[in-house]
């Protein structure tokens, strides 16, 4: 079991307070609650801090990811969901063209052998 003892007379009341009016039936009720809290916030911390990184060009999509803690793709539909563009370097304009028609032509093979 958890034990915490409160070393802040400030911070004790305000446990009490709480406990008090009825918002937690007890003290360890509210420091599991806050510690759950404190971690989903670290993780959204950690996310949004990748996230800028990204965004200011300071690390690759792969190391953001490692930085929030969430495997790639689900941090690539993070950022779809908050609107932000993937960012994709290619050498010149030709070899992105290059790159396109490939997939294009692999798409309709696969297309044809489905048939």
């Amino acid at each position: 079991m958890l034990r915490i003892e409160i070393q802040s007379p400030d911070l004790e009341k305000e446990v009490d307070a709480l406990i008090g009016v009825g918002l937690y039936p007890d003290s360890h009720t509210l420091i599991i609650d806050a510690l759950e809290k404190l971690v989903h916030n670290k993780q959204k911390s950690r996310l949004d801090a990748a996230i800028q990184l990204y965004q200011d060009g300071e690390v690759t999509l792969g190391r953001a990811s490692e930085l929030a803690g969430i495997h790639r793709f689900a941090f690539e539909s993070v950022l779809k969901a908050r609107g932000i563009l993937k960012v994709v370097e290619v050498e010149s304009v030709e070899k992105l063209k290059e790159g396109v028609s490939l997939i294009k032509n692999l798409h309709r093979e696969n297309s044809k052998t489905e048939e």
